[in-house]
């Protein structure tokens, strides 16, 4: 199993810098930039997430912008569609596919049980790891029958 999307897997990581155009045909400098963007309609909230000077300071803005109507709907395949073109590049592709048979799991302490599974004391059920299954799709190349 690999659980820490840090050191020599941190390209698994939503903040790992790979610049990438995503919603509102804006390139962004991480996955987690671009995901944050895709909330909004608002073509000025989503450049401020692009030009944010880091991914935790992207994600904080997220959580400020006027969310798209069915955002709980669509927010997986819009993760799923920005993991497909993260991992288009031939490099993070290899990396990826290099971690074999491993289940890949978004462990987290900050309760994050929808795409992680958060370790701490209080969270006593295993979380959807929606990321880690998504990443091991991709790296299945299952997404195409999708």
């Amino acid at each position: 199993m690999i659980d820490d999307f840090r050191g020599q897997n941190y390209f698994l990581s939503n903040f790992y810098p790979h610049k990438m155009i995503g919603p509102h045909w804006i390139y962004y400098p991480t996955l987690e930039h671009a995901f944050q963007a895709a909330k909004t309609h608002s073509l000025i909230e989503a450049r401020n997430i692009s030009e944010a000077q880091t991914p935790p300071i992207a994600k904080r803005l997220g959580r400020q912008v006027k969310l798209i109507d069915n955002w709980d709907e669509v927010r997986a395949a819009v993760m799923l569609r920005l993991l497909i073109i993260k991992f288009a590049d031939p490099e993070l592709s290899a990396k990826l596919v290099a971690t074999g048979k491993h289940e890949l799991v978004e462990e987290n302490y900050w309760h994050d049980n929808y795409w992680g599974n958060c370790f701490c004391a209080k969270c006593k059920l295993p979380g959807e790891n929606k990321l880690g299954k998504m990443l091991m799709q991709i790296r299945n190349k299952e997404f195409l029958a999708s």
